[in-house]
């Protein structure tokens, strides 16, 4: 999307059109800011992602849907996995691996994540050696562990030409120093 009047209008008209029919209505800050967050991805995949919400969001609160919410959407209709789905893929290669080659196989997989996990943090020889107990629990916490390790890295925002860290991720980063 261009920072053009022209395509900040469309914008702000596919934004107030979603933002009417959940019953809520959207200021001229909040456009501001979805724009700046959202001018990576053209309008029409920001429009299909609005008459996606219309016909599928569930929530009821907020009643505007969240610039999040957009995102995921963008993401669902361009076939992007959610991260918990994606752990559990990776997983399920670990124990087909483990079950074609056994204890000797190598951490060999393209995802560098599931990498880092078989190399660093279990092997193969120590899933051998588990019983099947103790294999569910391997599963809860490759899971675990995969969506720590693939959280997103702290993102800039641009405002007024300087580059600020979202509210959201500064009370993370602050939280996470204290404690």
């Amino acid at each position: 999307m261009e920072n053009s009047i022209e395509d900040k209008k469309k914008f702000a008209t596919i934004m107030k059109g979603v933002a009417g029919n959940f019953g809520g209505q959207i200021s001229q800050d909040d456009l501001k800011i979805r724009f700046l967050v959202l001018r990576d991805y053209p309008l029409d995949q920001i429009s299909k992602a609005g008459s996606w919400l219309l016909r599928y969001r569930t929530e009821k609160f907020p009643a505007v849907p969240t610039t999040k919410e957009i995102i995921e959407a963008i993401e669902k209709l361009n076939g992007v996995l959610e991260s918990k789905t994606v752990a559990s893929i990776e997983c399920d290669k670990v124990f087909k691996k483990l079950k074609e080659f056994g204890r000797m196989a190598e951490p060999l997989f393209y995802n560098k994540t599931t990498v880092y996990l078989m190399t660093y943090r279990w092997t193969f020889e120590m899933l051998g050696n588990m019983d099947e107990k103790e294999l569910g629990w391997f599963r809860k916490n490759f899971i675990e562990s995969f969506l720590e390790m693939d959280k997103p890295e702290v993102n800039l925002i641009e405002a007024d030409g300087k580059l600020m860290i979202p509210a959201a991720n500064l009370k993370e980063l602050i939280e996470n120093k204290n404690g």
